[in-house]
């Protein structure tokens, strides 16, 4: 056992099959912790507590019940075939987290077994930054926080270019254009003031880190262990949240 009692790669892997999270949503959070472990292991070097382990699970799993926020399990909106197991375990997971985010429908799910990964998934929300109770604070947190919103569906880019794309896919989340406008006036400096935060202190420019400049500055295990033939989950599709928006 682990100092938070996390699970393994492997632990996690069967979390994602027993949920049956689509395959778009683990190639994000693939990428994910792609980064995330990436910016973990720079903040080691530089001296920095930071629990690569945790970092890495919560990446993982941060959107392991993403298919809560899904408003339709219409077919004819997945790029392949879904199966009747598929939307039985969806639709008894949207039943039991009725309007409830993703995020703490994940916490629940975690909170007994892996108290710390709970707490630090649940924290990714995008309107967290506001909240003083549920604002990331350990690096762990905000490293988990801050690659969520540098991943486009399964690419990392820039921080603008994916806040601005994560916007205009869910424009309708808001009630009206002037609550959309106030919010995100209100998070995203404070996402790039995190950003800033994290990157001084690993002396690098966040606009160099790409897929590629991973690639070739660390070695990565997680990619291998869910996508070997032994445990790919070989479902690829598309869906879409309850206001109709691409998911990942």
């Amino acid at each position: 056992m682990n100092k938070n009692n996390l699970p393994t790669c492997k632990e996690c892997l069967a979390i994602i099959k027993a949920h049956h999270v689509p395959q778009h949503i683990i190639n994000h959070s693939l990428a994910v912790s792609k980064l995330a472990v990436f910016l973990a292991q720079k903040l080691k070097e530089k001296g920095e507590a930071v629990d690569v382990n945790l970092v890495r699970s919560a990446c993982l799993l941060h959107d392991v019940v993403r298919v809560c926020d899904f408003e339709e399990l219409d077919d004819s909106r997945f790029e392949q075939s879904v199966t009747a197991e598929d939307k039985a375990k969806w639709r008894q997971l949207q039943k039991k987290y009725k309007e409830i985010p993703h995020e703490d429908a994940a916490y629940d799910i975690l909170k007994e077994k892996y108290p710390a990964l709970a707490l630090t998934i649940r924290k990714h929300r995008y309107t967290a930054l506001l909240d003083e109770k549920e604002t990331p604070d350990t690096w762990e947190e905000k490293l988990v926080y801050y690659a969520d919103k540098r991943v486009m569906h399964d690419k990392i880019v820039p921080l603008e270019e994916r806040l601005t794309e994560g916007h205009k896919r869910n424009a309708l989340f808001y009630d009206t254009e002037a609550q959309r406008r106030i919010t995100i006036a209100e998070v995203d400096p404070l996402i790039f003031k995190m950003e800033k935060e994290i990157f001084d202190q690993i002396s690098l420019n966040p606009l160099d880190i790409t897929d590629d400049f991973i690639d070739s500055n660390s070695v990565m295990d997680t990619d291998n262990l869910l996508k070997s033939p032994a445990h790919r989950i070989t479902r690829s599709w598309k869906s879409s949240d309850k206001r109709g928006n691409l998911i990942s």
